[in-house]
């Protein structure tokens, strides 16, 4: 197998392993025994005087060092070869060129084409044996590091060590050293998974946590997945609300990190403004799709997936990776003009990366604008990305246009979806089985039917027309429009009473309590609007999964829906129109409440507190909190009771939690015991 030892292979250096001790120097028979005469066997003087000092055994780390040297000169010599090749074919065509614009005779285009078809045929071959040089290259690679480990050396390339000398050589790191290794991703992410292990999972872009809201809250899998986003504030409320988040840029990170090797899904959300119908749609510009096709296709050169054809010799398959960095393919991207639009390319560049890398993804989710599928610039840019994934040996990648609505969301959200699987195909429906019930704006927000909304309260005015620069009105008797980043100015047409950032965020498919953090400078209530508008919706989300994973989402979905939509007057107050107008005062009073200033809400609290006293309850029992901007309520465990002077005669009601405003209630725990309130 390995070629004869030179002399560096009797120096295998190593713990526990003793250097061979030189011994003197045999007597010099090279005078009179030339390099070409046999000595003579027979003769033990001369014997004597051959062999010298002991030979000890080869070094295998020395030995395998020299196999991959010499793999690797061959694989220069098999590629430089290939390129020369391929440079005698280009110039036969562009002598074929020549011969045509001059208009020399029949005779000499047919030997050109001779010429240049033979050429072409001998490529099969010549590039057969350089692909084959690649993987003997490869091969040594990992013969190096496996005998690294088995010394117990420090190893060059932990990732291309088998799965039990992997475990076993990061065990015997220190903490620091694990931590250092595995950093920004989790230390536990170096080991290999267990049996009942859930599913490792990447989200890149991953926003606010509308992804892992939809799986692991409404869908209620299992799976440990870790989130990347550039943005502090959208990282701050993931974490908040419980998801983990790694605060970088996507394109900082290395797609073959060591700790992504057990990764088996890529789920991404890139940024869509500059395809979105609501920014500029500079991404949507020709030339900018043209730089985001070419990258894309360059990704799968890079990640090694070429088709290489039979060249008679068995060897087909894939050709090797071209060599380029992810940073070389990324380069074209620098020129357009706004970097988001390029972003588009990782959905491409991280999966084919892991597969080449590891082989473990299986497979991918995104979300993106609308415009990818409804805009004809667009177009190749789809096809780019579903060629990619199928050239690299993929079953499946469909894109398709899903609205929240259909989901029984009360805001639209029409978004296009990918899913791309490596072994097999959806097999459970993300279309559900039958309509979801028609969540309108209005019955999420606890009004009356007739109103409508204003969506023009934050927005300039054009000095020209003197009127408001965008913006218009819609119906709460049906959905609402898209929540944007200007929603935190909308108002009720009819008295002005605007949204809480919780009522913008039931809207947009997020429980009550979902908690927006701003990071910063002030309130940052723009920013908060921001984030709810730029955030999957997690209904949608958990269907999507579900649909990929195989896994019954439309149960649970339909209640997480409907515990969040629905804004409903308890029906117990029904009979005492005195005592509904003081509850729906009170709802109108909280829901103004985040506007105001903190001395408001702590008077607020206040005279909650002295209802308290006055019914004579002590607040141990249960736990009412009122919180300054927005206003928060909050009533868990034991029995609590009020006592409001709501009309000339007393009434004595209960209600469930189910009948609470929970719009008004986002720290009201799912279970709580009933309120009683007494009228």
């Amino acid at each position: 197998m390995f070629d004869s030892p030179s002399s560096d292979a009797y120096a295998c250096p190593g713990p526990g392993l003793p250097t061979p001790t030189p011994s003197p120097a045999a007597p010099d028979v090279a005078a009179s025994h030339p390099a070409d005469v046999v000595s003579d066997s027979g003769s033990p003087d001369v014997m004597d005087g051959e062999g010298g000092a002991p030979v000890p055994a080869p070094c295998p780390l020395a030995e395998a060092e020299r196999q991959h040297a010499r793999a690797v000169a061959r694989h220069a010599a098999a590629r430089e070869a290939g390129e020369a090749h391929s440079q005698k074919i280009a110039a036969g065509y562009e002598a074929l060129g020549q011969v045509r614009r001059w208009r020399l005779p029949r005779s000499v285009e047919d030997d050109g084409w001779a010429f240049t078809h033979g050429a072409e045929e001998d490529s099969h071959a010549i590039w057969a044996r350089v692909h084959r040089a690649y993987w003997v290259q490869d091969s040594t690679r990992a013969t190096v590091a496996r005998v690294q480990s088995a010394l117990g050396l420090p190893v060059d390339e932990i990732d291309l060590l088998t799965d039990e000398q992997r475990d076993a050589y990061i065990a015997g790191l220190t903490d620091e050293e694990r931590a250092e290794l595995a950093g920004p991703w989790p230390v536990e992410w170096l080991f290999s998974p267990k049996a009942d292990d859930p599913i490792r999972i990447v989200n890149l872009f991953a926003g606010s946590g509308g992804w892992c809201e939809g799986i692991t809250h409404v869908l209620g899998e299992p799976v440990d997945m870790v989130g990347v986003d550039f943005s502090a504030a959208a990282c701050a409320t993931a974490v908040a609300a419980g998801h983990r988040r790694i605060c970088a840029s996507v394109t900082d990170l290395d797609p073959t990190h060591l700790a992504l090797r057990y990764v088996v899904a890529v789920i991404l959300s890139p940024p869509c403004q500059t395809l979105s119908p609501g920014g500029k749609l500079a991404g949507l510009a020709e030339a900018a799709m043209d730089i985001v096709e070419e990258v894309i296709s360059e990704a799968g050169a890079a990640a090694g997936f070429i088709m290489v054809d039979d060249a008679g010799d068995g060897m087909e398959g894939y050709a090797p990776p071209t060599g380029a960095t992810w940073d070389e393919v990324r380069a074209p991207l620098a020129a357009l003009e706004d970097e988001r639009t390029g972003l588009m390319a990782e959905c491409v560049i991280w999966p084919l990366a892991l597969q080449a890398k590891f082989g473990n993804i299986r497979w991918v989710a995104m979300e993106q604008s609308s415009n990818l599928l409804k805009s004809k610039a667009a177009k190749y840019v789809v096809e780019a990305i579903t060629s990619e994934f199928y050239a690299a040996g993929w079953e499946y990648a469909h894109f398709e246009l899903v609205d929240a609505v259909d989901y029984g969301i009360a805001s639209r959200k029409n978004r296009s979806f990918l899913v791309c699987m490596r072994y097999t195909r959806p097999f459970i429906s993300h279309r559900p089985s039958e309509p979801f019930p028609v969540t309108t704006w209005a019955a999420c927000m606890g009004w009356e039917k007739g109103h409508k909304v204003i969506t023009r309260g934050v927005r300039g005015i054009n000095p020209n027309t003197g009127r408001p620069k965008g913006g218009n009105a819609f119906s709460a008797d049906a959905p609402g429009t898209t929540v944007t980043g200007t929603a935190y100015g909308w108002a009720r047409e009819a008295d002005g009473l605007k949204h809480s950032h919780a009522d913008l965020g039931r809207a947009a498919g997020f429980r009550p309590d979902y908690p927006w953090t701003h990071v910063g400078r002030g309130s940052g209530i723009r920013n908060k609007t921001q984030l709810i508008a730029d955030t999957v919706n997690p209904a949608v989300a958990s269907a999507w999964i579900g649909h990929i994973m195989g896994r019954v989402w439309e149960p649970q979905t339909r209640v997480y829906v409907d515990r969040i939509s629905r804004f409903e007057t308890p029906s117990c107050l029904a009979a005492d129109p005195a005592a509904k107008e003081q509850y729906e005062a009170w709802v109108r009073s909280c829901s103004a409440g985040w506007e105001r200033d903190s001395a408001k809400a702590r008077r607020d609290q206040a005279l909650v507190e002295a209802v308290l006293l006055a019914a004579g309850q002590a607040a141990a029992p249960g736990r009412l909190a009122i919180e300054a901007a927005p206003v928060r309520l909050a009533i868990e465990a034991a029995p609590v009771r009020l006592q409001l002077a709501a009309a000339p005669r007393s009434m004595a009601v209960e209600a469930a939690p189910g009948d609470l405003p929970s719009s008004r209630l986002p720290g009201r725990r799912a279970g709580a015991e009933q309120l009683v309130l007494t009228m």
